[in-house]
């Protein structure tokens, strides 16, 4: 089915839904359960654990976190924090609509909120979205149905087994600075609210972990320069602290978020190695609210990187580009060390 959304109309959700805020419950109350309970997550479903308390919300609903509205659908019945928005709808609603809601919520939504600027539920109770319409004027619930019905996804498949993986023995690899391999500067810095989506050619990367770090698709930014494709983003804060991706598309960021741009040619798949790689070093390290980036990453930032060798002799670069004791990052060794992953000929 042709999905043409010339033709969508705007709808406040709160016409459809009841937007009730979450119910917080102190870890005194309970233990481990059966009880799914909802946090303002953007992973697992939102589902942040599972406790042994009765739920607080029945199933067949809409949940979106206050930070970020990522936005889930809760099947079965479930508690919530009070971090999290709960729509409970008006009108018979079944998994295949909720889920095209939430897709749209997801894309529409996300970018426009974050700590600073969080969604309650005055807020929810805001939000328009645009849906397809039917000829009452009404959200045309049937299409959406029948137009998730028709989608297809083949499983996902790869030629490379588990066999072809090298060692990874990182006894002999050496430290160097994020700022020796990379170009690392700030973002453009644009908060969501100037930007607008009325004919978006540009990705809008922010402090998330999903999706690449594109919450959203942007017009061009008069006076503002787009970031080439192939360029890292990395999440300098937040909760999503060290969240770091290859871009495939030209780009703008929000705040608190860095760009990378190699000093040498490198192949993507280098650059998901060493992404990997920053994105373990965050978690050590550093820590959202307390340690950030803002301060290392053009400074102190290290990682641990395989060298370029000769045999078993390293060999070294009299001109000390990467390394003050003239060590060379083998960018050949780490492309093929993620061509031999298992899934890397779908990348």
């Amino acid at each position: 089915m042709n999905l043409n959304t010339n033709t969508w109309k705007s709808f406040l959700l709160y016409k459809y839904f009841d937007i009730v805020p979450g119910k917080y419950h102190y870890q005194d109350e309970y233990d481990v359960g059966e009880t799914p309970y909802v946090s303002a997550s953007n992973t697992n479903n939102g589902v942040g654990s599972f406790i042994n308390l009765p739920p607080d919300f029945e199933g067949n609903c809409i949940v979106t976190g206050k930070i970020g509205c990522t936005a889930f659908y809760q099947s079965k019945p479930f508690c919530a924090t009070s971090d999290v928005n709960v729509f409970i709808p008006k009108f018979e609603m079944n998994e295949l609509v909720a889920t095209f809601i939430v897709a749209v919520i997801n894309f529409d939504e996300n970018y426009r909120w974050n700590y600073g600027r969080q969604c309650r539920v005055g807020d929810s109770k805001e939000i328009s979205i645009r849906l397809p319409a039917a000829a009452d004027g009404e959200p045309d619930w049937e299409f959406m149905e029948t137009y998730m019905k028709s989608l297809h996804c083949k499983p996902v498949t790869t030629t490379i087994t588990k066999n072809n993986l090298k060692e990874l023995d990182t006894k002999e690899w050496k430290e160097f600075y994020l700022h020796r391999i990379f170009n690392a500067g700030m973002g453009n810095g644009i908060d969501a609210v100037v930007t607008t989506s009325n004919n978006p050619n540009y990705n809008y990367v922010s402090r998330d972990s999903n999706g690449n770090g594109v919450v959203g698709y942007i017009d061009e930014i008069e006076g503002e320069t787009p970031f080439p494709a192939g360029s890292m983003s990395l999440a300098l804060g937040g909760s999503f602290l060290g969240s770091c991706f290859v871009q495939n598309k030209p780009f703008y960021t929000a705040q608190n978020v860095a760009v990378l741009q190699e000093k040498v040619p490198m192949s993507d798949y280098t650059k998901l190695f060493l992404a990997t790689l920053i994105r373990n070093e965050c978690k050590i390290k550093y820590q959202a609210f307390g340690r950030e980036l803002n301060a290392h990453f053009r400074k102190d930032f290290t990682i641990k990187l395989p060298v370029k060798k000769q045999g078993n002799v390293p060999v070294m670069d009299d001109k000390k580009v990467f390394s003050d004791d003239g060590y060379i990052p083998d960018w050949e060794w780490m492309e093929n060390y993620i061509k031999r992953l298992p899934y890397s000929d779908r990348i």
